[in-house]
């Protein structure tokens, strides 16, 4: 029985010895930095059916050394908030070639580091292509060589894009086609007096307000414009930032200002003033085409440091003196 034990504790110690043994034996990675920048970082084109222009693209490697290939995929936008979805091959009417004596789409090139290297992409685009906008993105992709010398590399491809925004037409005029999807924020509390619905927000928090553009054209738009907050005799001015908004896709826009990190807002209103606020957007889109314009309106009231019932009649006296005066002012018109 003990020459049984003792046989078995022998190999129990051998099999923790090669387990050992083997764990401490680990084949060595390599990792690799990829650290790429691409410029321009965007590209808005305007161009005729039956010509072809050149752009320049400048890559530089600040990482390790690392092979590179030149893709072009085309893209479509997705939801609100300026996301896109990259096809996974080249599609369209729209022809693309490198003017580099020394390089060609899709074929990796070694790529050292701290290096530069420009790639001339030619557009050409062949007549008869109907007008409307073409978007496509410009990549450098790296490609992951093969284990050398009993290393592996351990990186996966990655890549560095920048877009490319195509507008043909014909007579050099762009379609302007657009609409207020949304423009709202979310109340605290809502009270219905009469015909009229009264929303009502704490003044001690921050109010989102959401305004969405649906671009119902054939061309790209970039809105411009403000939002204002009114309470009284004194108001706001937000002025809107210039962004693409991509054809036939619906965008969140933004204002200028500080402190705003929610992305799927407009603007964020903070320290209101107690009273009757109104909310308008007016936005336009360049000289010569329509301006959109929306309302909204809400009663900021301290409602934490106010009973219902005080805050129900702080409501009902507004609403007269809002009432009021209305009044004054149609029979002042």
């Amino acid at each position: 029985m003990k020459h049984i034990t003792y046989n078995i504790n022998r190999i129990l110690i051998a099999f923790v010895l090669s387990v050992t043994c083997y764990m401490l034996y680990v084949t060595s990675v390599a990792a690799q930095e990829v650290n790429l920048s691409l410029d321009p970082p965007i590209v808005q084109v305007k161009i005729k059916p039956g010509k072809a222009i050149p752009i320049a693209y400048t890559v530089e490697n600040k990482g390790d050394p690392t092979n590179l290939q030149f893709l072009i995929r085309p893209f479509t936008p997705v939801g609100q908030l300026g996301s896109l979805t990259v096809s996974s091959q080249l599609e369209g009417p729209v022809q693309f070639n490198l003017e580099n004596t020394d390089s060609e789409l899709e074929k990796p090139f070694f790529f050292p580091s701290r290096e530069k290297r420009q790639a001339v992409l030619r557009i050409s685009i062949p007549p008869g292509i109907p007008d409307g906008d073409y978007y496509y993105m410009i990549l450098g992709e790296t490609v992951p060589a093969f284990a050398l010398a009993g290393q592996s590399t351990g990186v996966a491809s990655a890549a560095i894009g920048s877009p490319l925004l195509i507008t043909i037409t014909e007579s050099g005029i762009t379609e302007v086609k657009a609409s207020i999807a949304e423009f709202s924020f979310k109340p605290d509390l809502t009270f219905t007096i009469g015909n009229k619905t009264v929303r009502i927000v704490d003044n001690i928090k921050d109010v989102p307000i959401v305004c969405s553009l649906r671009n119902m054209g054939n061309n790209l738009i970039q809105p411009m414009g403000t939002i204002v907050d009114r309470v009284g005799t004194s108001k706001k001015e937000y002025p809107i930032i210039p962004q693409n908004i991509l054809s036939n896709s619906q965008r969140v826009i933004k204002v200028a200002q500080e402190n705003n990190a929610q992305a799927n807002s407009t603007v964020v209103l903070a320290h209101l003033p107690i009273g009757y606020h109104t909310v308008s957007a007016k936005i336009s889109f360049g000289e010569n085409t329509p301006i959109l314009f929306k309302e909204l309106s809400f009663v900021a009231l301290p409602i934490r440091l106010m009973s219902t019932t005080g805050m129900v009649l702080c409501v009902v006296l507004l609403f007269f003196i809002l009432r009021f005066f209305q009044k004054g002012r149609k029979k002042g018109n």
